[in-house]
Formats: C-alpha cells, structure tokens, sequence
C-alpha cells in the first residue's frame, strides 16, 4: 500500500461519528457499492443515481437531480474494511462559482457487535458547521438502516 494520506495539519477540517451495528466488512460495501449506497445515502430521492468504482484513483459520481446536488471525485486512497479517502467536489452550490475539491477521510473500527465510523473531511472555515451537520445527516441513515 502507498503511503497513508493524511489531511495537513494547517488545513481546516471537521469530523463527525457514528456507530453501525454491522461488522466493518458489511458496512464497507454500504460505502462502495450502487446497492449499498441505494439503501441509504440518498434515499429521499427518487432519482438519485450513483456511479462508483471503488478502487485506488477509480471515480465516483452521485447526483439528484429533484434535490439538485450532486457529487464527484475519486477515490484516493482504499484500506478495504478500514480507510477510505476521496476527493470530494460538490458539483453546484459554490458561492463564488468556483469549484472546489474538498478531501474526505472515512475511518471504520470494528468494536464488540458493530462498526465505529468516523468522517473528517476539509473545507472553508465557514462552512464547516453546515458541512458537519450534512454529514451527521448521512450518518444517521446509516445507523437507522442497521437498527434493526
């Protein structure tokens, strides 16, 4: 494997947590597979699609057009069950017109009878607040969807 990418030090970042009751290996093929991402990432979209090739440097897109977001980047990074990192550009929605790639670190650790999982991902200062409440979002569907 190539060296471990890490989100610099001076660089602005957020993190948010939650807790799967599933192993780490059932919740990586949530993260990386069409039939995984269906069951939870969008699913208030009826039109929500997902592209994903889940392998060092492969890309990913997901897009809804009735919510009008979308997102794309590549996967940068793949410790299959444990680490995963993206680039991450959201494809509307920039204030300034401007696009920008962001950087997105999912850490999985199992631990007793499910998977921690814990998001880090950078942006602007300004923001990160509404980016983490996004994401804490996300989380919770997955969560909901393995509270079973």
């Amino acid at each position: 494997m190539s060296e471990r990418i890490e989100i610099p030090e001076e660089v602005e970042r957020t993190s948010v947590e939650g807790f799967v009751m599933a192993s780490a290996d059932a919740v990586w093929q949530l993260w990386t597979t069409v039939d995984g991402l269906e069951q939870w990432w969008w699913p208030m979209f009826d039109d929500a699609s997902y592209d994903v090739d889940a392998r060092d440097d492969g890309l990913y897109r997901f897009t809804a057009s009735s919510g009008g977001v979308g997102v794309q980047g590549r996967y940068l990074q793949l410790d299959e069950g444990k680490r995963m990192v993206l680039s991450w550009d959201w494809m509307s929605g920039y204030e300034d017109g401007e696009r920008r790639e962001d950087l997105v670190v999912v850490d999985f650790s199992e631990l007793g009878d499910g998977t921690h999982v814990r998001v880090t991902l950078t942006g602007p200062l300004d923001e990160l607040e509404n980016m983490r409440d996004g994401w804490q979002d996300t989380l919770t569907r997955l969560e909901e969807l393995l509270d079973d």
